[in-house]
């Protein structure tokens, strides 16, 4: 199968190597992993991991790639907070939050950084998105960073945190309690605080 024939039957940007030998039943699995491998080779197909493909000219959405990439997962920390408006900058790579062990991949759409997180852990998003809830990218981030955080004041200023009045703090107390960390409910203490004292409550 011609190439063109390959992606005009495909309305999905990635897709797996057994979707492919759906769409193109004429080949032998082998023959197929080598057409695929000399598209790969080519530039017009990328691998994302064994079996994942994805196609380089085709912009995919994030629910799309999360989805086929390394499921389950749902997209936190820094990247969650910049889509809600809690820090102003936008981070270089998507940190995802996962039960599966930790795994880096890089696509075209940028870098993906699937975090290890117990299966305790693994709520607060939104299904449909799979975007953490704000609340819930604040207490990710603390329990990943806390080393390099301080529950102070001026260190939420310096670091520019923002539009804290979006935050739901009984709903983000709820999901505090399933951490069991100290720090961590320190630095959401004191993140509350802050809040309070810069009329962004």
């Amino acid at each position: 199968m011609k190439y063109r024939e390959f992606v005009s039957k495909f309305p999905k940007t990635v897709f797996t190597f057994q979707e492919a030998s759906l769409v193109d039943r004429e080949l032998s699995v082998a023959g197929l992993r080598l057409q695929l491998h000399r598209w790969v080779k080519r530039g017009d197909l990328m691998r994302i991991r064994r079996g994942v493909y994805a196609f380089t000219d085709k912009a995919a959405p994030w629910q799309e790639q999360i989805r086929m990439i390394y499921p389950p997962a749902y997209i936190s920390c820094e990247a969650a907070l910049a889509m809600h408006g809690i820090i102003p900058d936008a981070p270089f790579e998507q940190t995802l939050v996962t039960p599966r062990i930790t795994r880096v991949f890089k696509t075209p759409w940028g870098r993906f950084v699937f975090r290890h997180i117990r299966s305790g852990l693994f709520t607060g998003y939104d299904p449909v998105t799979f975007l953490a809830e704000p609340e819930k990218a604040v207490l990710d981030y603390f329990y990943y960073h806390h080393a390099r955080l301080h529950a102070d004041p001026l260190f939420w200023q310096e670091a520019r945190w923002q539009n804290l009045s979006r935050l739901r703090w009984r709903r983000g107390e709820r999901y505090l309690a399933l951490y069991r960390k100290p720090v961590i409910e320190r630095l959401w203490r004191s993140l509350k605080e802050y809040a309070k004292t810069n009329q962004d409550y």
